[in-house]
């Protein structure tokens, strides 16, 4: 919807950012195949690829921690395979700032999936207490804040598993998740971090309703969100998909590095949202991903548009039904309401966005100042609401160029 309107609305935060997300990072990366006798849950011994922010990219080379404290994320591989299936999505992820761990356990015919995931869990234990030891390689480099975990096929699956026994993984992206079945549907139902799904259209091993089957349960995920892609296989996310698929290996891998490397900066990361533009709205637009929002915490973003000249594009995630609404003000406010705290001096509030949101859940405009607010100063917010309640976004100030 293009709305021509003489107020900038939602409006950039910040110039876009110089890199696409599927782009490589600007930090070397190095990694390091451990091993170690699990002293803190009794695991017996325990096999990782260590992926992180280096001094010199390659094997075994000094980590560099002076960017750091580095999210931890967990990686859990698919049945059969093994941590190196997936440097280049993992080495991707620690280049834009990351510290991954990657589980190397339970990669045999036999593959115990309880197990799994608490050698994942006692994994990142033992990174985060290295990450204390002044006598360790990896000194100085997790920080203290919450984890994220990622995870292919039966990696996926077992997402569900380690969300139950392990409180700080607080964000989750499963990767064409085999399918949720006792303890782990249990926790999903129950989880309160952030959840998302991957699935491909022409996966004939876990078929996208299986995946779609994980984004159902998660309804008490305050962001809860779906991707589809079109026409990608069961193996889009290794270093190898098949060239015989309908979408071709080469988009198969960068969409996975986009939507992995997107979600966790945007909300394990910290101050990205903005990145939801290229998750769910106008950035995706033009890639083969069908999206669905159940979002009862809304992302907004904005940020100039990369089709419009001049204009800008402001969006939040909600769910299917909900009343969808984007405001603007000049000035600030702070104002209680039943959907929490309005940001937006409500005198001076203008609504450019009211409107029921479709089955996906989601909403963008595309907004086109006028020349005379050049300079200006403008708060956005978002809400999604219905008649059982809803929440309002974050409050974004953008200064007008």
């Amino acid at each position: 919807m293009r709305i021509a309107i003489l107020l900038l609305s939602a409006l950039v935060l910040a110039p876009a950012a110089s890199a696409a997300i599927e782009d490589p990072g600007v930090l070397p990366v190095g990694w390091r195949d451990i091993s170690f006798d699990d002293d803190i849950f009794g695991q017996g011994t325990i096999l990782a690829r260590i992926y992180y922010p280096a001094l010199d990219a390659g094997r075994d080379t000094p980590a560099d921690p002076s960017q750091g404290p580095y999210p931890l994320i967990a990686f859990q591989h698919g049945y059969l395979g093994e941590p190196r299936d997936y440097d280049d999505l993992c080495t991707h992820l620690a280049s834009w700032g990351f510290l991954v761990a990657s589980t190397g356990t339970e990669t045999g015919f036999f593959a115990d999936v309880d197990q799994y995931a608490r050698d994942t869990r006692s994994l990142l234990h033992w990174v985060d207490r290295e990450s204390g030891d002044s006598q360790s390689w990896l000194h100085a480099m997790a920080w203290d804040g919450d984890w994220g975990a990622s995870g292919h096929s039966m990696g996926g699956g077992t997402l569900g598993l380690l969300i139950g026994i392990e409180p700080r993984v607080r964000t989750i992206v499963g990767l064409q998740s085999a399918g949720p079945e006792g303890e782990g549907a249990d926790h999903m139902r129950a989880f309160t971090g952030i959840a998302a799904q991957v699935a491909g259209s022409a996966d004939w091993i876990v078929r996208p309703h299986t995946v779609h089957d994980w984004f159902e349960l998660a309804d008490s995920a305050p962001r809860n969100l779906y991707f589809e892609v079109q026409g990608m296989g069961h193996t889009g996310c290794t270093d190898t998909p098949p060239g015989w698929e309908p979408l071709p290996g080469a988009d198969q891998i960068r969409l996975h590095k986009r939507l992995v490397t997107g979600l966790f900066r945007a909300e394990t990361g910290g101050l990205e949202e903005d990145l939801y533009a290229d998750l769910l709205g106008e950035g995706m637009s033009l890639e083969p991903v069908r999206r669905e929002s159940e979002c009862a915490d809304p992302p907004f973003w904005t940020r100039p548009s990369a089709v419009e000249p001049d204009c800008y594009v402001a969006g939040l995630g909600g769910f299917a039904g909900a009343t969808a609404a984007i405001a603007f003000a000049t000035e600030s406010g702070s104002m209680q309401t039943p959907y929490g705290e309005l940001g937006l001096d409500p005198d001076l509030m203008r609504v450019v966005l009211q409107e029921a949101l479709g089955a996906e859940g989601w909403r963008e405009i595309v907004l086109c100042p006028g020349p005379e607010w050049s300079g200006s100063t403008v708060y956005s917010q978002g809400l999604v609401a219905d008649p059982l309640g809803g929440a309002l976004s974050r409050v974004v100030e953008t200064a007008l160029p």
